[in-house]
Parts: structure tokens; C-alpha cells; sequence
């Protein structure tokens, strides 16, 4: 039996996220040809009890502060311990650390996932300290091309540095059959109204409030109307007292985190995404498996997956007044939407299917 190449997969947290995720999907469907471990760099996280329950061994680093300098010295000693041919590295942070002490430790092979753009302010020192020590890299995955030509750009990334793979989803999760109308009563949801539906973190960023402000013209036209907002964050507090103002509290529901996700997309009727700046959207793939008519911003991450009347429709970012007309016309032109609908699941099986994904991602590693 050959040896199995050591991969060992840095990440800043394991919570859930896109990354985080992806590393529970794809490794271990991995494990026949590589062996996988996971190095946390701070925290645990519900992402890092699965993977062990998957199998797969993750080392906690502890981070408690920037200058817990001890961190060093356990990353020192894991790597030392498991010897890894190649060291991936996940989030900015763990970027910046992996590649600066996994050159000084001997990893000869330092992969640098990168999931989106550092484009804010606040970020300016750490993508000048990730230009600075972008040589220390032996090759970059982007999960959209975007990002890729970002990077290519500000780095100078020769192209044979760099390989994109999108983010890849179970797409037997989305395709399942439920009682819809017991799932609406769950959620105290009569049988009869339309569902708009959007999932992701309550940030600014995600552009909930103009969904919000364009609810509130969707409803005069179709009072069965509920817009349904999944997930949680800093924002929550803002939308809610939005929704307060625009008299909509008894038509906006906000359910936050949940881990029934592929159950609520089967009770939507119209998925929007509203987001300012995106990676590639997660949520956005989801609702494509689930073979939902889907409405996202005309942003370069959101036009890798959604084609304009094709497979969804687009709609110019903070206009919520467009947003408003492009939901009224899904709702009562219900052919159109079906056909939407039917293309977008058609894209998710055709390019994002987990298995595969996992196969170009056993590509990447046995270079």
C-alpha cells in the first residue's frame, strides 16, 4: 500500500462558515488518499467536534491573545508530530501565521485557500502584510474567480500558481421531500402565504435592510406576503427596529441560526440574496440545489452562479425598488419562475456537486 501524503489543514476558528464548512465536507472524502489533520488556531467550535466524529484528528492551538506567544510553540510541536508534506492554510490569519512558521518549521508545500476579498479599510494592514509574504506560498486555491483575478492582480500571481475550485454542496440535502405544511405551522406560517425567503448573517454587508425596505412595497401588491429572514448577527437589532418603522413586525419573521436550513428552503416561494459584497455564496448554491427562483445583486461573486434570466435574475445592489419589482414579477408570473428555478438546480448538479468538487481537490493535493 502506498504512503499516504500528510495534509495538515490551518484554520483561524471552527465555527460555522463557508470555510469551515467546506474542510467538513471535502476531507473526509479525502482520507483514502491523504491523511488529514485539522490545526485550530483559536477556540473549538461545533465544525471541529464533527470532524472528529468524521475521523479526522484536530489539534487545538488555544490562541488567547496576540501576544500568546506560546501558540509558536504547540504549532512547532504538531508539526513536528505529524510531519506534514503539505500545509493548507484557511482564513487570513491562519495565513498569515502558516506560511511565516510553516516555512520556518520545514513544510517544503504551503497551499493558501482564499474564500474573499480583503476589500474594506479595516483590512488594509493585514492584505499589505499578506502581499508582503504572498512569496512564502506555493500555490493559491480561490473558490471563485473573482477573487482569483483580485489576487492575480494585486500579487502578481502567475497563473500557475493558482487554481480555483467553487464551493461544493451535498446536493441530495436539497432534494428531499417534507410535510411544507407542517414546517410553516413550526413556524407559526399560515398555509397560504407567500414566503420570501433570505439566510445569512444579519450584517451590513448582506444588505438585509433593503430587502426590508422593499418588502414593504411587495406587500401592498400581495398582503399574504411574509419575508422570512434566517440567521443572526451585529444588524439584528437595526432590522427589527426597520421593520417596526415600516410597520411590517407582524409580516418580517426573524427565526435566527438554524440547523434545519435544507427543510426551510422547501417552504420558500422566492429566495433573495441583498448582500453589498459576497464570496461565493453558500446560501445562494443552497437555494440553487433546492430548485428555488432565486434574485441576488449584480456583484461579480453573485454572476459566477447566477446568469441573468437564465438560471436567476439580478438586480443592481441597495435599489430596493428593483428588488421589489423583480419579487412581484416571480410571484405572478409563476411559469417564468419555475423554469428559473429548474435551471438553477440544473447549474447546482452540473458544478457544485461535493463529489465532484472533492475530486479536484485530490487533484490540487497530489500536485
Amino acid at each position: 500500500m502506498p504512503i499516504k501524503k500528510k495534509i495538515l489543514h490551518l484554520i483561524t476558528g471552527l465555527e460555522i462558515g463557508g470555510a469551515e464548512m467546506m474542510l467538513l465536507k471535502t476531507l473526509p472524502r479525502l482520507q483514502d488518499n491523504f491523511e488529514n489533520s485539522v490545526c485550530c488556531i483559536r477556540g473549538h467550535g461545533q465544525i471541529g467536534k464533527r470532524l472528529e466524529e468524521a475521523g479526522i484528528p484536530v489539534y487545538y492551538l488555544e490562541l488567547k491573545n496576540i501576544f500568546d506567544f506560546e501558540v509558536i510553540r504547540r504549532f512547532r510541536r504538531i508539526t513536528k508530530d505529524f510531519q506534514p508534506d503539505t500545509l493548507v492554510t484557511y482564513l487570513i490569519h491562519a495565513d498569515l501565521f502558516g506560511r511565516v512558521f510553516g516555512r520556518i518549521f520545514g513544510i517544503k508545500k504551503i497551499i493558501c485557500s482564499v474564500r474573499v476579498k480583503l476589500i474594506q479599510f479595516k483590512y488594509l494592514p493585514l492584505l499589505f502584510l499578506d502581499a508582503l509574504t504572498s512569496p512564502l506560498v506555493t500555490h493559491y486555491h480561490f473558490n471563485s474567480k473573482t477573487v482569483a483575478d483580485m489576487y492575480q492582480k494585486i500579487f502578481f500571481l502567475p497563473e500557475r500558481k493558482i487554481t480555483i475550485i467553487p464551493n461544493g454542496l451535498e446536493i441530495e440535502k436539497y432534494q428531499i421531500s417534507i410535510d411544507t405544511n407542517k414546517k410553516r405551522q413550526e413556524l407559526n406560517l399560515s398555509e397560504d402565504a407567500i414566503i420570501i425567503g433570505c439566510i445569512g448573517r444579519l450584517e451590513k454587508q448582506k444588505g438585509q435592510r433593503y430587502l426590508i425596505e422593499a418588502f414593504s412595497q411587495i406587500i401592498k401588491q400581495y398582503p399574504s406576503a411574509i419575508l422570512l429572514v434566517v440567521g443572526d448577527g451585529f444588524e439584528r437589532e437595526n432590522l427589527e427596529l426597520l421593520t417596526k418603522k415600516l410597520h411590517l413586525y407582524n409580516s418580517v419573521k426573524f427565526i435566527g441560526k438554524r440547523n434545519d436550513i435544507a427543510e426551510i428552503l422547501q417552504i420558500i416561494d422566492v429566495f433573495v440574496l441583498p448582500s453589498l459584497y459576497e464570496g461565493m455564496s453558500n446560501a445562494v448554491m443552497e437555494a440553487m440545489a433546492s430548485g428555488l427562483p432565486i434574485i441576488a445583486t449584480d456583484i461579480p461573486e453573485n454572476r459566477e452562479l447566477v446568469k441573468d434570466k437564465i438560471n436567476g435574475l439580478l438586480s443592481e445592489p441597495r435599489d430596493s425598488q428593483a428588488l421589489a419589482t423583480m419579487v412581484g414579477q416571480l410571484i405572478f408570473d409563476k411559469e417564468s419562475a419555475a423554469i428559473l428555478a429548474r435551471n438553477a438546480q440544473k447549474t447546482a448538479l452540473q458544478e457544485f456537486d461535493i463529489t465532484t468538487i472533492t475530486s479536484r481537490y485530490n487533484n490540487l493535493f497530489s500536485k
